[in-house]
C-alpha cells in the first residue's frame, strides 16, 4: 500500500497531526509508533487512548512498527528531539526524494544543534520545513481553529507546502526564518516551567504576567545572538505559542514547573508521566548555547539552576526579583 503522508512518532501531537492530514481528504496516511499496543489500536479501534484519549481517528489513518514502511511524498517528524537524529539516519537511505517537515520543538543536548542542523548535516539536499506555533494536540486532533508557522529557507517552498496541507481550521503562515521559528518553539518550553514554578508558589498574576514579558526579551535576545529574526519572537511561534503554554494547565511544561514549585520530587514527577516535557531537555541544551555564546538570560539559568542543580525555586524566583533595574525594559 503507498501513501501520501507519513507521520513519524505517535505520540499526542503527531496522532493529531496525522488525524489533521488524513481530514484533508488528499490521500492515505500512514503513522509510526514504537508501542505495539498504540499501533494495534489505532488499526483495529481508530483510536490511540494511550497519548491522546477521546479522539476518534479517521478511517484513512494506518499505524506500523517498522520505519521502513512509514514512507511518503510528504514526511511528518514529530519524535522526542533526542531521539531524531537516530531515527533520521534509520529512514535516509529511503527518503531522499520526500519532503520533510519537523515538527518536534527542541534542541539536541549531546550537540547543541537545532533539528535543522541535523538534516543539513545528515540529509544536506533535502527539502525540509519547520511547523511551528500555538497548538495543543487534543484541540488540533478534535479539528478546533489553530494557526501555525511553517519556515523553510526558501520562501516559495514554504508557501507552496502551506497551501497543501492548510485547512480552513489549520491555518499556516509562510516563513523563511527556519532558525527563529525553531527557537521560539524550543525556548517558550522553558518559560512554561518557569511559569508553572511562579504559579506552583502562589506568586501572584502579577508577578507570572512580568515572568512572561522578561522571557520575550529573553527569547529575542537569544534568537538574534543564534542567527534567528526577532519578528518570529513575536509572531505565532514565539510569543504566540508563550501565551498558550506559559497559562494553561494543558501544558506539560507549565505542570512540570507548577509541581516543582509545590516542592513536588522531580525525579518522581518525570518517572510517573508517560511523556516527559520537552522542556527539561530543551532547559539543558540552550543553557549549554547560551553559556557559550555569553548570552544574558537569567531566568534561563535560574531554570537549569532548578532542575539540574537542585537549586530551591524560592530562592531562585527572590533572586530574580533583585536583580538591577534597567532602563529599558527589552534590553
Amino acid at each position: 500500500m503507498s501513501f501520501d503522508f507519513a507521520v513519524i512518532g505517535a505520540g499526542a501531537w503527531g496522532t493529531a497531526i496525522a488525524n489533521n492530514l488524513a481530514r484533508l481528504g488528499k490521500g492515505k496516511v500512514i503513522i509510526w509508533a514504537k508501542e505495539k499496543e498504540v499501533v494495534t489500536q489505532i488499526n483495529n479501534e481508530n483510536k490511540n487512548d494511550i497519548f491522546l484519549k477521546g479522539i476518534s481517528l479517521e478511517k484513512n489513518i494506518f499505524a506500523t512498527e517498522d520505519l521502513s514502511e512509514a514512507l511518503a511524498s510528504y514526511i511528518f517528524y514529530v519524535t522526542p528531539v533526542q531521539r531524531f537524529r537516530s531515527i533520521i539516519r534509520l529512514q535516509k537511505n529511503y527518503i531522499s526524494n520526500s519532503k520533510v517537515i519537523i515538527c518536534s520543538k527542541g534542541i539536541e543536548i549531546s550537540s547543541g544543534h537545532l533539528l535543522s542542523e541535523i538534516m543539513n548535516t545528515e540529509l544536506p539536499n533535502i527539502n525540509y520545513s519547520i511547523l511551528s506555533g500555538p497548538s495543543f494536540a487534543h484541540e488540533v486532533a478534535d479539528n478546533m481553529p489553530a494557526a501555525l508557522v511553517l519556515a523553510s529557507k526558501n520562501i516559495k517552498n514554504a508557501i507552496d507546502l502551506s497551501n497543501i496541507i492548510s485547512s480552513k481550521n489549520f491555518r499556516l503562515y509562510p516563513s523563511d526564518d527556519v532558525v527563529g521559528v525553531q527557537l521560539g518553539g524550543a525556548i517558550k518550553n522553558v518559560y512554561a516551567i518557569s511559569s508553572g514554578i511562579v504559579k506552583g508558589l502562589n506568586l501572584g498574576e502579577n508577578a507570572g504576567a512580568a515572568l512572561l514579558t522578561r522571557a520575550i526579551s529573553e527569547m529575542v535576545r537569544i534568537s538574534i545572538a543564534l542567527g534567528g529574526k526577532k519578528e518570529s519572537i513575536f509572531g505565532l511561534s514565539g510569543v504566540g505559542d508563550i501565551l498558550l503554554t506559559c497559562t494553561s494547565e494543558v501544558s506539560r511544561n507549565f505542570t512540570l514547573g507548577k509541581a516543582i514549585g509545590q516542592a513536588k520530587d522531580l525525579n518522581t514527577i518525570i518517572n510517573n508521566n508517560n511523556t516527559i516535557a520537552e522542556g527539561y531537555f530543551t532547559t539543558k541544551a540552550i543553557y549549554n548555547l547560551v553559556k557559550s555564546k555569553n548570552i544574558d538570560a537569567p531566568i534561563l539559568n535560574s531554570i537549569y539552576r532548578v532542575l539540574y542543580k537542585d537549586a530551591n525555586p524560592r530562592d531562585e524566583a527572590a533572586s530574580l526579583l533583585n536583580r538591577p533595574l534597567k532602563n529599558k525594559e527589552f534590553s
